[in-house]
């Protein structure tokens, strides 16, 4: 009698129609939304690496810097103080966002306000936000030299040990722009998809 209650409400509301359209992966405990077929497990298994990997490299960026400079940065903070550092040659905000992949405007700006006020990094050029660039100030540039002997002394020495490390670095670095570019695509395919009526 129970069993007929729950399928004639079932049918009112529509449920069991949307239960037989579910995958049975869905059903199943233990399943996981992200992971449904053999490719999208192998995707949610990279994803987890490539986030962990993120996490760590951040870590790491945020923790070298602390060892040479007694201003609290992120590791968002010193992606933003190398690549302004990066060739010696002033840089827009625009040009930042491009050789860091990020288009998140507000947090950059975030980012260079937080560096100008710690010394770390000066603007120079129109007072227009479009045009304005942002260079490294000399306590910068002894900051970030020291980051790059800490780095240089740390880094190196335990990937050298790594077995076939060279090969296995270049080789991975050409996959990851790979991999980047087809994320990329999806982020364009997914906006499509939103404005899609």
């Amino acid at each position: 009698m129970l069993r007929k209650t729950q399928k004639a409400a079932a049918r009112r509301t529509g449920t069991a129609a949307r239960d037989k359209q579910r995958p049975a992966a869905a059903e199943r405990t233990g399943s996981w939304h992200l992971a449904r077929t053999e490719t999208e497990k192998r995707l949610s298994e990279f994803e987890f690496r490539l986030e962990r990997l993120a996490q760590a490299y951040y870590r790491w960026k945020a923790a070298c810097l602390a060892a040479v400079c007694d201003v609290p940065l992120t590791g968002d903070d010193v992606a933003v103080l190398n690549v302004v550092r990066m060739g010696d040659e002033p840089k827009r905000l625009s040009e930042i966002g491009q050789l860091l992949n990020r288009v998140d405007v507000p947090n950059l700006q975030y980012a260079t306000r937080k560096l100008v006020k710690a010394g770390l990094i000066e603007t120079e050029g129109s007072s227009s936000r479009k045009e304005t660039r942002y260079r490294a100030t000399e306590r910068g540039h002894d900051v970030t030299e020291a980051y790059a002997a800490l780095r240089a002394a740390t880094l190196p020495p335990m990937l050298e040990a790594l077995d076939g490390w060279a090969e296995k670095s270049e080789a991975a670095g050409s996959h990851l722009e790979l991999v980047s570019s087809l994320y990329t695509q999806a982020a364009q395919v997914a906006i499509t998809r939103r404005h899609q009526p």
